[in-house]
């Protein structure tokens, strides 16, 4: 499979376009871009749709975005997947209320591309691309949807949310040309190469844990940790007041701690009867970690030192990284050095997002990669 990945910062929408498309692959079967908000988003899905006629071409909003060189903001980034790569992308219109009506859909684009939902082997099937629109609190839903086509678990996915530069107003999506801010995008992909996932995040539990004893989950809130207020006793465990705790968000997030490996649960906003809102599901009787950060750059250091190191050769990568973790890095002016590590990393692309997806799970404050090549021998996915 042949990747090529372009990032420019020209802020004309058009010359934009025109910079990434004469460095992606003209025999490109998925193009898929990343925008941020100051360029005119139709206009951009347009001129892909056209320009790539034979390629399932999809894009969307972001809060950054990455390119070959590591971070950036306002910039149009993308990448193209060209070879005997298949893949076939589904918008699913409305993430929040019919999400479920368009399985027939989903179901039918996986087995145009000769993915076998019923396979008792899925992670052998190939993978889907989850990228849903932000600000309507579904990533759950629709990953429940997409997980559901198959008859068995193991059916990789890896996505993140859309953002919009941070202004919290309207997120986009696109697929085909057609624009969408409450939908989400599915692309199955049956590549002609291996390819490997890997999660990074940059905390660890601190030994202070607390029981969510009443929560609303479908609206992303809890109300009570250990039978007392939410905020109240967030803050008492952090040591500071409830009317503090909002500045220790970005450094003390929540984890759940599965077979060892940390998923970050991280807070929105403390609301006005003392509740706690978040940025992806927590449930009554859930116990979790208070988390503290790492060294952010000998972390990433190490994350693509391993990644790199699963692949005898490595064809591309596509990076999700969320806000949280792109905020702390400006604030702390972590961006060179992070580059630094990122720029060796061949083809990549992605973007930073409201949210990260993986599997079954919506996740925060995490990096998520997907690499594309060959395994080295005795690796596996």
């Amino acid at each position: 499979m042949e990747i090529k990945s372009f990032l420019t910062s020209n802020p004309d929408t058009k010359q934009a376009f025109q910079e990434v498309q004469a460095k992606l692959s003209p025999q490109a079967k998925a193009v898929i871009f990343f925008a941020s908000t100051i360029y005119d988003f139709q206009a951009l899905s347009t001129l892909f749709r056209d320009a790539f006629p034979n390629a399932e071409v999809m894009g969307l909003t972001t809060v950054g975005e990455l390119g070959p060189s590591g971070f950036s903001e306002k910039s149009l980034t993308a990448m193209s997947f060209a070879g005997a790569v298949k893949a076939k992308g589904v918008l699913i219109e409305d993430i929040v209320k019919y999400p479920m009506f368009y399985r027939d859909h989903l179901v039918e684009a996986a087995r145009q591309i000769g993915i076998n939902s019923s396979s008792t082997a899925p992670e052998r099937e190939g993978l889907g691309l989850v990228f849903p629109n932000g600000l309507v609190g579904a990533e759950e839903k629709m990953l429940s949807v997409v997980n559901s086509l198959f008859a068995h678990e193991g059916f990789p996915l890896f996505g993140g949310t859309a953002g919009d530069d941070a202004k919290f107003e309207k997120t986009q999506v696109s697929y085909q040309g057609q624009v969408s801010h409450t939908g989400g995008l599915v692309m199955f992909i049956k590549p002609d190469t291996a390819f490997h996932i890997a999660k990074e995040n940059i905390f660890t539990p601190n030994g202070k844990t607390m029981k969510i004893t009443k929560a609303d989950p479908s609206a992303r809130i809890v109300y009570e940790f250990n039978g007392q207020p939410a905020a109240s006793e967030y803050a008492r465990v952090l040591g500071t007041s409830a009317g503090e705790l909002s500045r220790y968000f970005m450094t003390n997030p929540l984890g759940r701690v599965v077979n060892e490996e940390v998923y970050i649960a991280s807070p929105f906003d403390v609301l006005p009867g003392g509740g706690v809102k978040f940025y992806c599901q927590l449930f009554e009787g859930m116990t979790v970690d208070v988390l503290t950060p790492k060294d952010p750059v000998a972390t990433i250091r190490q994350t693509l030192d391993t990644f790199r190191g699963r692949f005898a050769r490595l064809d591309g990568v596509l990076a999700i990284n969320c806000i949280l973790r792109k905020l702390q890095f400006q604030n702390d002016r972590l961006f060179p050095a992070l580059n630094g590590h990122l720029e060796k990393l061949p083809n990549l692309g992605g973007f930073c997002s409201y949210g990260e997806q993986l599997n079954r799970t919506q996740l925060n404050q995490t990096l998520v990669l997907l690499g594309f090549g060959t395994l080295r021998q005795g690796e596996s996915a």
